[in-house]
């Protein structure tokens, strides 16, 4: 008969054996998923090349598009986490109409990444660099949307010079923070980004298709959704929207409601679409409607910040309303670029 020790000697020989194959098996899978992804990645660079030019701004290449001929020419700021890409229909759209120039802030898109916190700042000041490297030549109209609306207001408020219209699309508020109801979401969100991070380089985000049913809802043309699918599958996108996320969480706090714009020419363009139970801030419908209705007096004192100030509510959309209801935002800038050129 077998000895006690003896026994507990053989079952821990067993865990032990059973561990070491467990992490071979780990280490195998965590090599075949980082070559997946890495040819996978390589793959979309490949198939989808950078259509502009890569400045180098702070030691970083910065990814900047310019389409179409005119003055003035519109700066194109994108919201958070997104780049030029998420501008894709109505960038094409508008450069029938004049010059506009779209960017990719750092880690998004096809700029290079950075492990700088992001900051309103070091937003306005990279752009104004990139504008210079560029030779951009002005007038300029600026066009933020979400998080942009606050990076175009504090590069006015550094660079007014040829600055000679806004136009904010469903913009964030310096104040919203204090003036939203708390979901507790934003650590939430910390957390998937941080786990997003992790495994994003061994492939499992894009196996999965996590980052692709983000963008099914748009419901966008095919090239657009090969594109910004290509783009967010990337191997640092999560790490770069948790840096942009965390950066930005620090600018919506603000006791100081924004400054004013004085008599620049501004066009709001807000949501309007009515929560549902499938909402866009997975709240109950209730809180979703009250959060509608704090956004909207957001909306209606961004519009006040100018005396020339203009508003459109996109009705059938949400907050991406540049995918979901282009022509508004297209109408928007096209009415704004027809009144400067007349002196109006």
């Amino acid at each position: 008969m077998l000895s006690k020790y003896r026994v507990e000697s053989m079952i821990m020989s067993i865990i032990v054996q059973a561990l070491k194959y467990a992490l071979v098996l780990l280490v195998i899978m965590a090599v075949a998923g980082f070559g997946y992804q890495w040819f996978a990645a390589k793959a979309d660079r490949k198939n989808f090349p950078p259509p502009g030019t890569l400045y180098s701004v702070d030691g970083l290449n910065i990814h900047l598009d310019c389409r179409g001929q005119g003055v003035p020419t519109v700066l194109l700021e994108a919201g958070l986490t997104f780049g030029s890409t998420s501008w894709g229909i109505v960038h094409d759209a508008l450069a029938q109409q004049t010059r506009v120039c779209a960017y990719d802030r750092p880690g998004l898109d096809w700029s290079e990444r950075t492990r700088e916190p992001l900051s309103a700042e070091r937003v306005a000041n990279r752009l104004h660099q990139l504008i210079e490297l560029a030779n951009l030549d002005g007038p300029f109209i600026l066009l933020g949307m979400s998080a942009g609306g606050v990076f175009v207001r504090e590069f006015y408020s550094r660079y007014p010079q040829q600055i000679v219209g806004m136009v904010l699309v469903d913009s964030s508020h310096e104040q919203q923070g204090n003036r939203l109801p708390s979901i507790g979401g934003t650590s939430e969100l910390s957390s998937v980004l941080t786990l997003c991070s992790w495994v994003q380089p061994l492939g499992i985000v894009r196996a999965l298709g996590v980052m692709d049913s983000l963008l099914e809802r748009f419901q966008l043309p095919k090239k657009e959704q090969q594109l910004l699918t290509a783009s967010v599958n990337q191997n640092h996108t999560c790490a770069a929207m948790l840096r942009e996320s965390e950066g930005f969480n620090r600018e919506v706090f603000d006791l100081e409601p924004p400054a004013s714009l004085g008599d620049l020419p501004l066009i709001v363009v807000s949501q309007g679409k009515v929560p549902g139970e499938d909402n866009e801030f997975g709240v109950p419908v209730e809180q979703a409607r009250e959060m509608a209705e704090i956004w909207n007096e957001l909306q209606s004192e961004l519009t006040q910040l100018s005396s020339r100030g203009q508003r459109h509510i996109a009705t059938e959309s949400g907050h991406v309303i540049q995918l979901e209801q282009p022509q508004i935002v297209i109408d928007a800038v096209n009415e704004l670029v027809e009144k400067l050129r007349k002196g109006e």
